[in-house]
């Protein structure tokens, strides 16, 4: 048996670069790598849809919901306890009444009398430019407090407002002025005599 001979250096050498040269003949293929552009990527009608993110529903003032809240119980209200408690609780949390004649019709029927002659007061300037909506509650109403009321000048308001209901707007607002023109006084009259040729003679008053 031979002995076994070390290989030399250039042996080694010769044999690793035929080694690498079968690595690469039988290698994969790599693709090569796309090119990164740097400016702004241009969009195809190949690419897939992007996601659509919808907006969050606009949120509601919740002060205008406690209000619109609150006012319906009060013009859902019956009975007199029932709705100076609704009226109550609308003020009491800040709110202002509309300037609608259903609003101020159920506040004719609160316990306390200012709120009374606040609704009639409001109720006045209303009317002044529409005609009443629910005539026979209104009417039905105004008597109970001009029969009822603790205080002259609840009586007085609600009587008031009661004799101008009938009429349109405009005829309301003659009638007022005919009335007010009644009220103002006559000039006295001058007494007469007849004088000597028969002609009434005018005799002045002192």
């Amino acid at each position: 048996m031979l002995p076994r001979v070390a290989p030399s250096g250039e042996d080694r050498r010769a044999a690793n670069q035929h080694r690498a040269a079968l690595e690469a003949l039988f290698a994969p293929r790599k693709e090569p790598e796309p090119a990164v552009e740097s400016g702004p990527r241009v969009k195809t009608g190949r690419e897939a849809p992007g996601r659509i993110v919808l907006a969050s529903p606009p949120q509601s003032d919740p002060v205008a919901v406690e209000r619109q809240k609150l006012l319906a119980r009060v013009l859902a209200a019956t009975g007199r306890p029932a709705i100076s408690k609704a009226v109550n609780d609308f003020m009491k949390a800040g709110h202002t009444f509309p300037q609608e004649q259903d609003v101020y019709l159920q506040l004719l029927e609160h316990t306390d009398e200012e709120r009374v002659q606040d609704a009639i007061q409001a109720l006045t300037t209303i009317l002044a430019g529409e005609l009443p909506k629910r005539r026979a509650v209104l009417e039905s109403r105004l008597r109970r407090i001009e029969e009822f009321a603790e205080e002259g000048r609840t009586r007085d308001a609600a009587a008031h407002l009661r004799r101008h209901l009938g009429g349109s707007p405009s005829g309301r607002r003659k009638d007022e002025a005919v009335d007010s023109a009644s009220t103002v006084a006559a000039p006295p009259v001058s007494a007469t005599r007849p004088t000597g040729n028969g002609a009434p003679e005018v005799q002045e008053e002192q």
